[in-house]
């Protein structure tokens, strides 16, 4: 008996294992020759924001989260990769600027990040957490910055905290009952 395949023929992709597989080997070539560039030639470290900066490129470009993947903590994941950056130029290349500049970068991004959540925060309450984190964390770098640095100007820790705490008062406003089911849904608080 002769058995025809009326089937068409599969044709594998091209799976995103691969091309991680693939690029990988330059990343890692990259991230060894850069501290040994630095060395050889000497001056500030800026291997350290290139090694950094190949860690952002990696984990936001190319190995992308699967599970976590939403937009309020893809954004606030870039935040956070962008403030750590900034403050690693400000310690090993140029320092003295950074802690203004910081500042402005995470109100703006308590901002957006509000926006996103509030845009359409009945889907997005699960996503709570990562704003939750945000806020919290810029609490405590306002009131630090207020207490460390008291040679800067101060309004831009007051702005951050103050915007911080609003937001963290109207997400708990807003969702009532459900800011403590979303915490009880995360921590499995009885």
């Amino acid at each position: 008996m002769n058995v025809n395949i009326t089937y068409p023929s599969f044709k594998k992709k091209f799976q995103r294992k691969k091309l991680l597989n693939i690029v990988k080997w330059p990343f890692l070539g990259v991230a060894i020759a850069c501290p040994i560039v630095n060395i050889w030639i000497g001056g500030p470290a800026w291997s350290v924001v290139a090694l950094m900066s190949l860690y952002i490129i990696w984990k936001q470009i190319l190995a992308i989260d699967l599970v976590e993947y939403n937009r309020i903590s893809q954004f606030i994941k870039s935040v956070t990769y962008v403030v750590i950056l900034l403050a690693l130029i400000d310690i090993c290349i140029y320092p003295g600027w950074a802690i203004e500049v910081i500042t402005f970068v995470v109100f703006g991004s308590i901002i957006v990040s509000g926006c996103l959540f509030f845009t359409d925060y009945k889907k997005q309450k699960q996503n709570l957490m990562p704003l939750i984190y945000l806020t919290i964390l810029s609490i405590i770098g306002s009131v630090l910055g207020l207490v460390l640095y008291s040679d800067l100007r101060h309004w831009p820790f007051i702005v951050m905290g103050s915007v911080a705490v609003a937001l963290l008062i109207s997400c708990i406003v807003i969702l009532g009952k459900g800011f403590i089911k979303e915490f009880r849904c995360r921590f499995h608080i009885k």
